[in-house]
């Protein structure tokens, strides 16, 4: 048997209808695209009762979703305490006060608190060699799904209305 690349050249035809475009240079929005992706993907690992794996994409989503309200002119990384203090020192909306906008911090600080190096859920162990995730056990699907669509809903309204604000 050879092998066969499951990947097209980035000049190739979508041939079949339910081609995987991995692709952002086909977007009208990725970041947009990129954050609904990783919320799809968090939401059907928590639905499936796939742990680990849902904890980091809602990490991540959390990740996308700062940045994005920070924008791409800002200098980004990986620790969200920061992108938030800086949004926060910035005057962003997201610190406008009512109780959604509260939580959608709330659960990124938690977030935060409970993976502050990005590092938990993504591999078997932390960088110190500590068994992953280190800081948390287990977490409630209801109320975890409940913050994971908060945050993307929140996100969304918002990257939506810079683009059709610009």
């Amino acid at each position: 048997m050879t092998y066969q690349s499951p990947f097209g050249d980035m000049d190739m035809d979508h041939e079949w209808p339910d081609a995987l475009c991995l692709s952002r240079t086909h977007c009208a929005n990725a970041s947009e695209e990129t954050i609904r992706e990783f919320y799809q993907g968090a939401i059907e690992l928590l639905d499936a009762g796939v742990p680990q794996p849902a904890f980091f994409l809602a990490r991540q989503l959390a990740e996308l979703a700062l940045k994005a309200l920070l924008g791409p002119e800002e200098k980004h990384g990986h620790d969200l305490g920061k992108l938030l203090k800086r949004l926060q020192e910035g005057g962003d909306d997201l610190f406008a006060g009512d109780d959604d906008r509260r939580l959608v911090v709330e659960f990124i600080r938690d977030l935060y608190a409970r993976d502050s190096g990005g590092d938990q859920g993504r591999y078997a162990t932390t960088r110190g060699g500590d068994l992953s995730p280190a800081a948390v056990c287990c977490a409630n699907p209801e109320l975890f799904r409940q913050h994971v669509d908060r945050l993307f809903l929140y996100t969304q309204h918002r990257i939506s209305g810079v683009r059709q604000s610009a």
